[in-house]
């Protein structure tokens, strides 16, 4: 099952920090809005895959304060998500950028050190997949829940991602 949202913004409203100009929220936190909304429209899902164009990463990772190396997002292959050839070409690059695949769902609860629980298989609230789709424009992004059942979906094949030893499941 696929279940997908677009959403809207302006990205003339950013500052180069990532922050609205009109009141300094964050994109990160216009981005928490827009899950919301999603589980909102669909109250027993949440969104899992966030699809947006490099400028709107661009954008989300200066809201997180992210650093200078830090690359948020996937790159897709063919029109279709890899994480495993992804993984393959951030580490045969010569560069010393940090790929960033995911990011805190706005549902994830916070554990005692007060990050958020990476899985909570007791709920399904899951990190929120970063995937770069060059086909949309400024301004618009994708909110996308999809789950495995459906065989005849592009996406129902994955595998974990395996980055520094630590194994990240994909639903």
């Amino acid at each position: 099952m696929e279940i997908k949202e677009s959403y809207y913004f302006s990205p003339q409203d950013f500052d180069i920090n990532g922050k609205r100009i009109s009141d300094g929220v964050p994109f990160r936190e216009v981005l928490r809005t827009f899950e919301c909304d999603f589980h909102t429209l669909h109250p027993n899902y949440y969104a899992l895959y966030l699809f947006a164009n490099r400028s709107t990463m661009l954008l989300l990772s200066k809201s997180c304060n992210a650093k200078s190396n830090m690359i948020y997002g996937m790159e897709l292959i063919d029109s279709d998500f890899d994480p495993n050839t992804n993984h393959q070409i951030e580490e045969a690059s010569n560069k010393k950028n940090i790929v960033v695949y995911c990011i805190d769902s706005a549902y994830m609860l916070p554990d005692k050190k007060g990050l958020p629980k990476l899985f909570d298989e007791k709920t399904e609230i899951y990190p929120l997949t970063l995937l770069i789709d060059s086909e949309l424009k400024d301004g618009v992004l994708h909110l996308e829940y999809l789950d495995g059942d459906d065989d005849n979906d592009k996406n129902s094949k994955k595998s974990p991602i395996n980055v520094d030893g630590k194994s990240f499941k994909l639903i």
